[in-house]
């Protein structure tokens, strides 16, 4: 069994799999903002700001997820891991 195709075979279809969450995550990020800009009631403003802030780490997550996908298929294609 060779684990270094595999790891890249999975590593690219995990990458396709975040775009399309990213996408998704995206809109409702966008759906939640424009919630916030629309509601009067401060303390309301906050709670959704903190679920804005929580799309915000997840995205960040997700980018740092990417760059290790990245990392791995570089690492099974050089025959290297670092």
């Amino acid at each position: 069994m060779d684990s270094r195709q595999q790891s890249i075979k999975l590593s690219e279809e995990t990458q396709r799999y975040l775009l399309d969450v990213g996408t998704n995550i995206d809109e409702y990020y966008r759906r939640f903002r424009e919630l916030r800009l629309l509601t009067d009631d401060l303390s309301f403003q906050t709670a959704i700001l903190n679920v804005e802030h929580a799309f915000f780490m997840l995205v960040q997550s997700i980018n740092i997820l990417r760059e290790q996908l990245n990392l791995l298929r570089v690492a099974s294609r050089k025959g290297e891991v670092y």
